[in-house]
Order: C-alpha cells, then structure tokens, then sequence
C-alpha cells in the first residue's frame, strides 16, 4: 500500500511544473465530460439517437451500465473516505476521492457507446474504439493533471467502469441487442 500512496504522490508531484492556467482550463473543460449530470445528458441523446436508428434495444443496457457504474462508485467512495490531494487554486470538489466517479462514468458510458458504435459500423470498428478509448484517457488524466485524484483512484474508477461495461454490454448481447460483439 505504501508503494501505491508513493506513486499517487509521485504522479502528482510530476504534474505540478506543467499546470499553467491555460492547460488548467483545458483540463476543466475536458474534465465536465465526465460528470454525472453530463453522462445523463449523452445517455438521453444516445437513448434518442439508438431509438431513432432502430437500435432501442441497446437503450435499457445503456441505462443500467450507467446505473450501475454510478451506485458502485458512490457507495465505494463513502466506504473508503479517502482525502483528496491538495487542490489547485480555483478547482476543488466535495466528495471523497477513492474511486474516481468521473473516470468510472467515462469508461462505463463512452466504453458502451464505443462498443454500440463499433457494433454497428465494423468496418470503422478500430477508429470507433480508438476514439472512445482517447476520450476515457483524456477525462482520467483530467482529473489527475487537476489534482483531484490520484492515479490510483482513476484506475480504480476505470475498473468499477469497467466492470459496469462488460456486465451491460454482456446483457446487451444477451437480449440480442449488440450486431456483433467487437
């Protein structure tokens, strides 16, 4: 454990010399795509658009991929209580740090839209899944270069994601929702 508190550390300290206030607010922007009320809001517009392109059946796995990431991830959070490391001037948040809520929400949502996409559109299969893997980097490191996280609850997060996205794409299949699994 002592070694993982010593990379979270590390990792942080690392970062500090390249936060200048213009790559800040980059970071801020990016970060906004990994809050819940904005996963809600792709969720709508995907459940919207899978519904319109005859997909809906892709509609209910979204939701409980979604879902099932968040609870996870909130009721991890206040059972472990970890502090966050110190904020930068004008950037804080409130709940606890361990796991990463936006990394869970990336990966969960921009993970299952990736895998639907991808299913949908194989011969662009790998861009897709690039793509999506790209974005879920981006919010991760977001939270780090922010310094509202350490890396080991963004990883952390990106299992609980994770997880949430292989037991919704999982059901998905079942239902025979997916095309074709990538």
């Amino acid at each position: 454990m002592e070694a993982v508190q010593a990379l979270d550390l590390w990792v942080n300290g690392a970062l500090a010399p390249l936060r200048h206030p213009w790559l800040v607010a980059v970071f801020e922007w990016l970060t906004g795509m990994g809050t819940g009320a904005t996963g809600v809001a792709v969720a709508l517009v995907a459940a919207g658009l899978l519904m319109a392109g005859g997909r809906g059946r892709l509609v209910a796995p979204l939701w409980l991929t979604l879902a099932g990431a968040e609870a996870a991830t909130w009721a991890v959070k206040f059972l472990v209580g970890r502090a966050r490391p110190a904020f930068l001037e004008g950037v804080s948040a409130a709940s606890p740090s361990f796991p990463s809520a936006h990394a869970t929400v990336s990966m969960a949502l921009y993970g299952f839209l990736g895998l639907a996409i991808a299913s949908g559109w194989p011969e662009r299969r790998r861009a897709v899944l690039g793509a999506a893997a790209v974005a879920v980097g981006l919010i991760g490191f977001s939270r780090l270069f922010l310094s509202l996280h350490y890396l080991s609850d963004v990883l952390a997060g990106y299992a609980v994601g994770g997880l949430a996205l292989w037991l919704g794409w999982r059901w998905a299949e079942a239902r025979g929702a997916a095309l074709k699994s990538p």
